[in-house]
């Protein structure tokens, strides 16, 4: 009960304390009601993740909760790209270049046998080649326009020389074979103008048309010397038919004088034809 007091011998309940009083000694205390059982074994812990057996417990789902929140809107996938035109693409391809093939190897002919290279014949020189003098050389088109322009100067002179040897036949007094004469070479040069080819020529086809009314109507009027020969008809007899000669020629002219300055060859006049 108090500090440094004297402990009582074993078996005493009581002890004195200085004052002479007793004073009660706490006995030892008693065991706990467990003792001397014996120790527990250690056991391991339960292991709960051992697979529970499959239950006959059905679960029903319950709709959604009036207070959920909607779900998000989210855009749409996009489309997958299709691969059909790759392929369409490709195989364009494949054709094209199996065309092309069958092009290059198809073999070319009917069959016949090829022309060997000594039957191949030169091609002509083109326009303006030059030669080896080194001159241009002439081509087809300049050949033809100059025979062509030099047939038809041919024909006038010989209406030239037709038109002098009629003034000599006039100053004799218009004999029937003097006019008769006259009159076959007008008609031979007037077959001769119609068959004149003059497609070379600059408006070679109005030229030899009225190089070929102006033969006619000479042709006509020397026909009319003769119905009245012996002797000469008056002017106003054939006044008409030389009017119409004269303006055929007259045409003629002016389509002739540039054939002839391009030819090199010389001009005329109504007179001279």
């Amino acid at each position: 009960m108090r500090c440094n007091a004297p402990l009582p011998p074993d078996g005493d309940a009581t002890a004195r304390d200085p004052q002479g009083a007793d004073v009660p000694v706490p006995r030892e205390p008693l065991p706990p009601p467990w003792a001397g059982q014996a120790p527990t074994p250690w056991e391991p812990a339960a292991d709960y993740t051992t697979p529970m057996p499959p239950s006959e417990e059905r679960s029903i789902p319950l709709s959604p909760e009036p207070w959920a929140e909607p779900a998000i809107w989210q855009p749409p996938a996009p489309p997958r790209k299709s691969r059909l035109p790759y392929f369409l693409a490709a195989a364009g391809a494949v054709l094209l270049i199996g065309v092309a093939l069958g092009i290059v190897f198809w073999p070319s002919g009917s069959g016949s046998p090829e022309a060997s290279p000594a039957a191949v014949q030169p091609s002509a020189a083109p326009s303006g080649a030059m030669s080896e003098t080194g001159g241009t050389e002439e081509t087809g088109d300049t050949g033809d326009f100059d025979a062509q322009a030099g047939a038809v100067n041919t024909l006038l002179d010989e209406m030239g020389g037709t038109r002098s040897a009629l003034g000599g036949v006039v100053e004799e007094g218009c004999p029937v074979d003097g006019l008769q004469r006259i009159l076959d070479q007008r008609r031979g040069q007037l077959e001769k103008a119609r068959e004149l080819d003059v497609s070379a020529l600059d408006n070679g086809a109005e030229m030899k048309d009225a190089l070929v009314r102006a033969l006619e109507a000479s042709t006509e009027s020397n026909q009319r010397y003769l119905d009245v020969a012996p002797g000469c008809p008056s002017d106003e007899e054939v006044s008409d038919v030389n009017s119409r000669a004269s303006n055929a020629k007259g045409e003629f002219i002016g389509y002739w004088t540039p054939i002839a300055e391009r030819a090199g060859l010389p001009s005329r006049t109504e007179s001279d034809i």
